[in-house]
């Protein structure tokens, strides 16, 4: 009882977020990678424990066509240890998951090794799990600890490039594998699906228009009147990297009706200059900062 007093008090302290100003959606980047492995089950209870309004991670697709919870498309050697425990290295080829049954693949840790990148990650032995199983557990843990309302932003991170269909899904194959688990789950409103792929965008779109629909951009691209004539329709969010926002282009955005979620704001001196660009939701890799400047 005590555990699950604290867990809806940090919950309602996330939703009342930022008191100076409205209220931010405050998104766990990969579930929190700077604190747990990323993209794995325990990374997603992290996240819950500590009160984020939204979990956000990516979609790959297996060899036998199982969606993934993965940022990248192979076994990165950031993070992956084989199933014979050797290291997976730099200059080795690519292990790609498109190449593989997904009961190859669950036989890969990616919890274990030390990352340079967040060295204050926890480690703790994980695989990389379906989507299925990934939501089924976080909806099953929400009601065991009463925590109501979380939702998802998820990413089907298709691109265009000539190994397409080769290393990686088709695009079309994929988003359709991946609509058809997420739509499974009824989650209604409390899901986003977000691309960098116009055509993954465009493709949803015109096949389920009432998904919800975030475009991620790169920092090359800073107009955003000039970024959204890229799509034939108005998504709902602009997710861009966080460096090109600014007052002006969220206030453009909010004049047709779109949200602003920038990625991924980890400093938090950067958390207090986006949150005061007015945006409706910030993605970091420590959902712990976003909580302590937010509160």
């Amino acid at each position: 009882m005590i555990r699950r007093f604290i867990i809806l008090a940090a919950a309602m302290a996330t939703v009342c977020a930022c008191q100076s100003g409205p209220k931010v959606d405050l998104q766990a980047h990969r579930g929190g990678a700077g604190l747990m492995p990323e993209n794995t089950v325990p990374a997603m209870k992290n996240a819950i424990d500590l009160g984020v309004n939204t979990l956000e991670f990516d979609l790959q697709l297996s060899g036998d066509g199982k969606v993934v919870v993965s940022h990248d498309n192979y076994f990165h050697p950031r993070y992956a240890t084989r199933p014979d425990g050797t290291l997976i290295l730099k200059d080795e080829p690519k292990e790609f998951l498109y190449t593989m049954p997904y009961d190859s693949i669950a036989k890969y840790d990616v919890g274990l090794r030390p990352v340079d990148r967040w060295p204050s990650q926890v480690k703790v032995a994980a695989v990389k799990p379906l989507a299925s199983d990934l939501i089924d557990f976080t909806e099953s843990y929400m009601a065991e600890t009463g925590h109501k309302g979380m939702r998802y932003n998820i990413e089907i991170k298709s691109w265009p490039s000539e190994r397409e269909g080769i290393d990686y899904p088709e695009y079309r194959e994929f988003c359709d594998a991946c609509m058809e688990v997420l739509l499974s789950k009824n989650l209604g409103d409390r899901l986003t699906v977000q691309s960098f792929d116009a055509r993954s965008l465009e493709y949803i779109h015109a096949k389920w228009p009432e998904v919800d629909l975030s475009f991620l951009t790169e920092a090359d691209l800073t107009d955003v009147e000039q970024i959204m004539s890229l799509l034939s329709f108005t998504p709902g969010w602009w997710s861009p990297e966080f460096t090109v926002v600014t007052p002006e282009n969220v206030a453009w955005c909010h004049e047709r009706g779109i949200k602003v979620v920038p990625w991924t704001v980890d400093e938090p001196e950067d958390i207090l200059r986006i949150r005061d660009c007015g945006v409706d939701a910030i993605i970091s890799n420590y959902p712990d900062r976003l909580i302590e400047v937010c509160r």
